[in-house]
């Protein structure tokens, strides 16, 4: 027998591997606060035999798993935090909540913590059978707007490892080719002087005054930036609800992002600045504290190939009638427009070669199938951000998306909530799980892949600049910011 005899694990831990993601669907904790999920999961390694390293990198809520001894060293990244004000009956095809105003699994990551689980286990049977090398699994807390792999990164947590491999639930099973875009968050704190708003307004300094004058002139700024680039804000302080006191205080939350992160970083610095302006503008005094960054996402196509030839010799899970019958009724609840806009998705998320494909597939019930992989060289830079941004900047990385959902499943949604613990989500994962594991395995059978994209990465990153997160910055709940 083959590599494929160490993937039987999964399957015999069936039930405790869906099990154990129905709970941490169950905890739904957003970003630095998922201790009962990060429990439950370094209770599952330790019976497993993992050596675990607790609030690991100096953060709360990371953690190693690690099995095995020298070289090669794998990782594996793991994520399990969720996502603010999403909470969804589960299996219920209508938006209905249980906890309104509760934490939701909208990302699917209850699924990529135990995916990446399971291929660990799968590995850790190999290397007991004598093969050498180590395999560790990264508890990576807050991807959802906390960059917890770019805290870890910047403790050095990737920079010993020969490769770093992960996979994320989603509609389809792809191999991630693009890059995804770098991000810089930043919370600006206005400061000024209250009074009454009719008595002596003569006498205040309007803080929501300042923050308002920014928001106009990053608007302004909007018109003179790249086209890829984007900017978001939030205001999380209006300087209070009485209209006859000159607000005092005002605070806005800023998420600048671009294609590459110096880049962004030069964005920001244009952003600072109208900051600046707008202090100056209204005699108030503006402060700026820095919250967290990713890097884009740079792939290696050496680890792309071997992950879409292991994710078709584990092969595609088998679906009953029911669950077509059901994702079709998942897919009918996407909003007005998401079918219209499916032709520009493909184009944006493949290469030419697939968006064919893809397009064939348009209106099956399940994308039950491998999108063919195909190189490509040029890179585009998707909308969203991924801390596994800062993990491709210190070794070589891949990662893959595992069927999990129904076609059209919008992102961020109630729908990817109630999805979270059907038969069909635990399937995609356990598929994940056994892709991952068989492309560690064949790593470690192979050096000369492991230099061969090692030489890659090298050559790539001579092209890329890393702004890692600044020495002095420390992960923050962005519910304390409120």
């Amino acid at each position: 027998m083959g590599l494929e005899q160490y993937l039987t694990v999964i399957d015999d831990s069936k039930d405790t591997l869906d099990v154990l993601a129905d709970q941490i669907w169950g905890c739904a904790e957003t970003a630095y606060s998922e201790t009962k999920s990060v429990e439950k999961l370094t209770e599952f390694f330790r019976k497993e035999g993992f050596t675990v390293k607790d609030k690991a990198y100096g953060i709360d809520t990371a953690f190693t798993a690690s099995f095995g001894s020298g070289s090669p060293r794998i990782g594996i990244l793991g994520e399990f935090d969720a996502l603010s004000g999403l909470n969804q009956i589960a299996g219920l095809v209508e938006k209905k909540s249980e906890h309104p105003g509760a934490p939701g699994h909208g990302c699917g990551h209850n699924l990529l913590g135990v995916g990446s689980a399971a291929a660990a286990l799968a590995v850790r049977d190999y290397l007991k059978a004598g093969h050498p090398g180590t395999v560790i699994y990264y508890g990576c807390p807050a991807e959802e707007g906390g960059s917890g792999k770019a805290f870890m990164a910047k403790e050095g947590a990737f920079r010993d490892l020969d490769a770093a491999i992960t996979w994320h639930p989603g509609t389809s099973n792809v191999v991630v080719t693009n890059s995804s875009l770098a991000n810089f968050q930043v919370l600006y704190s206005f400061e000024g002087t209250a009074a009454h708003a009719a008595g002596c307004p003569e006498l205040g300094r309007s803080a929501l005054d300042s923050l308002e004058l920014m928001n106009v002139g990053v608007q302004f700024l909007r018109e003179h930036m790249i086209e890829q680039a984007r900017i978001h804000y939030a205001i999380v302080d209006a300087g209070g609800y009485s209209p006859n006191v000159v607000q005092p205080t005002a605070k806005a939350i800023y998420l600048v992002r671009a294609p590459k992160q110096q880049d962004a970083a030069e964005l920001l610095a244009r952003v600072d600045n109208i900051a600046k302006g707008a202090a100056l503008m209204t005699d108030t005094k503006v402060t700026r504290r820095f919250i967290k960054s990713c890097a884009n996402f740079v792939s290696n196509r050496t680890l792309e190939k071997l992950l879409y030839q292991s994710m078709q010799e584990v092969g595609v899970p088998s679906y009953t009638e029911e669950e077509y019958a059901l994702a079709a009724k998942y897919t009918a609840t996407a909003p007005a427009g998401s079918d219209r806009g499916y032709d520009e998705l493909v184009s944006d998320m493949l290469i030419p070669g697939d968006i064919k494909f893809m397009k064939a597939h348009k209106k099956d019930r399940l994308w039950d199938f491998i999108v063919p992989y195909e190189e490509i060289h040029i890179v585009k830079a998707t909308g969203g951000s991924t801390d596994v941004g800062d993990v491709s900047f210190q070794c070589p990385t891949a990662q893959i998306t595992c069927m999990t959902l129904a076609p059209l499943t919008p992102g961020h949604s109630w729908q990817i909530v109630s999805q979270g613990k059907s038969t069909t989500a635990h399937k995609g994962m356990r598929f994940a799980g056994k892709s991952l594991a068989l492309a560690v395995m064949k790593l470690m059978e192979s050096p000369d892949t492991l230099k061969t994209a090692r030489a890659e990465f090298d050559e790539v990153m001579a092209d890329q600049k890393y702004i890692p997160i600044p020495k002095d910055a420390h992960p923050v709940a962005m519910s304390s910011l409120y």
